[in-house]
């Protein structure tokens, strides 16, 4: 293999992994491949006094880049405990070699806090020129009820992971005596489909439509997901993550029915990608690579989706 080498590190069962690995492979890139199988672990021996720069995976091929996840496909298979420490370990083995070594291109080495926090993107989009839809952060259930009858309207986990519900369900569970809930959540109108991703791959942005009956389509896997045009907000969405140091990241959009507005809701740090991969021909994997080892001669024809942006 002569030319460039990729680090990938991260589950074996995660599926955005594989498509990256068969990516590399059609391109004609070489592959350090640090994913852990669930039945035994690849070798890993960094000495940080060693003299020189031994490789802590053995040999002498030094990536030109890396793409890394953390894996969340191994526990679920397996919940035991062991298994999550053993994901959280990988990752911090990896990452922390990357982080060590920034001439290895890696994603978003130098990310800025804030855009792991929901409702703290949400006023940073504010200011960049994003629209958002009104928002409440909150546990109090008087509040909470009163907004209710107002108009429909979600609510969905202040950190993330589970699904979006009506604030109708949400209050469900809750007792009529209650006069704060157990945490806050991120609360604002239902706005109206289709919703709209928009992946920022280093100088790519790629546009896709996700059309679902669903108030969250993670929860019946119902979607149907469509390459379309990068709309204008893509813009404002580059400054948001030029805020937050990032050059990877995918910006879920939804539309206002009383303004006609498309609406930022949020900026996700780690997105699933291989759906939208499978649907654009290769397209978010094609622009990975691109970023990842800085054109390296891959290929980009029929990259259908993605587009260049200075």
């Amino acid at each position: 293999m002569t030319g460039p080498w990729l680090l990938l590190g991260g589950g074996l069962l995660d599926p955005n992994l594989q498509a990256l690995a068969e990516a590399a492979d059609a391109a004609g890139v070489g592959l350090i491949d640090l994913r852990t199988p669930s039945g035994h672990s690849p070798a890993f021996h960094w000495d940080l006094d060693a003299p020189g720069e031994a490789l802590p995976w053995g040999g002498t091929r030094w990536p030109a880049g890396a793409f890394v996840r953390h894996d969340v496909f191994g526990p679920q298979a397996d919940p035991r405990p062991a298994v999550h420490e053993r994901a959280q370990g990988w990752h911090a083995a990896v990452q922390g070699w990357l982080l060590a070594h920034p001439q290895v291109r890696s994603c978003n080495p130098d990310m800025a806090p804030e855009a792991l926090y929901k409702v703290a993107a949400q006023v940073a989009a504010r200011q960049v020129g994003l629209c958002t839809p009104p928002t409440w952060l909150s546990n109090d259930v008087a509040r909470l009820r009163q907004r209710q009858a107002w108009s429909p309207a979600i609510a969905k986990p202040v950190a993330g992971g589970g699904l979006c519900q009506t604030l109708d369900d949400a209050l469900q569970g809750v007792a009529s005596d209650t006069a704060c809930s157990a945490m806050p959540a991120l609360v604002q109108p239902r706005l109206v489909a289709p919703e709209l991703r928009v992946f920022v791959i280093g100088r790519h942005t790629l546009a896709f439509r996700v059309d679902s009956p669903s108030l969250d389509y993670r929860a019946e896997q119902d979607a149907t997901v469509t390459p379309c045009e990068v709309p204008p907000e893509a813009q404002a969405l580059r400054r948001l993550m030029q805020r937050f140091r990032m050059d990877f990241g995918a910006a879920d959009f939804k539309t206002d029915p009383a303004t006609g507005a498309l609406c930022f809701l949020e900026l996700n740090t780690s997105p699933m990608f291989v759906h939208f991969n499978q649907v654009s021909g290769g397209a978010v994997c094609r622009a990975l690579l691109d970023h990842l080892l800085e054109g390296g001669g891959v290929p980009l024809t029929g990259c259908s989706g993605a587009n260049p942006q200075g």
